[in-house]
């Protein structure tokens, strides 16, 4: 009877670590931060953040001309309307750098229910984001 309550005990105590552990590690979604360094995923980032709705995330690769004339606010209702008419979001499928002399350009493409988007982001040779586009493809 005491071994039995001991074994009882013991897997209750188990559970309990088991599931107050796995709490613990719940990730918020989104991402925390863009690495605006990393020329090879900043672009597939930015449209990560796009996609979980991280529109100040998203904002703070802005060049000073974008930041003033677009901003979280323009970029969350320009992503949003273009988003409406493509429908919900299925996959990223691929990333293409086109290099200009002074500019890196990046099209992200994401496939979508009704219509695919194609997402040109400009990059500066400061590594700021110089200008967006987003069509339909």
């Amino acid at each position: 009877m005491v071994m039995k309550r001991v074994l009882s005990i013991t897997l209750a105590i188990t559970l309990l670590v088991s599931v107050l552990a796995a709490c613990g590690n719940v990730e918020e979604p989104g991402i925390s931060r863009i690495d605006w360094d990393d020329h090879d995923l900043r672009a597939e980032q930015f449209v990560e953040a796009l996609l979980n709705g991280d529109f100040t995330i998203a904002s703070e690769g802005f060049d000073e001309d974008m930041t003033r004339m677009l901003g979280a606010n323009g970029l969350r209702r320009a992503w949003n309307s273009t988003v409406k008419q493509a429908g919900e979001f299925i996959f990223m499928e691929e990333t293409e750098l086109i290099d200009d002399n002074d500019y890196e350009i990046y099209h992200v493409v994401t496939r979508h229910k009704d219509r695919d988007i194609n997402s040109r982001i400009v990059f500066s040779q400061n590594g700021k984001i110089a200008g967006l586009f987003f069509s339909f493809i």
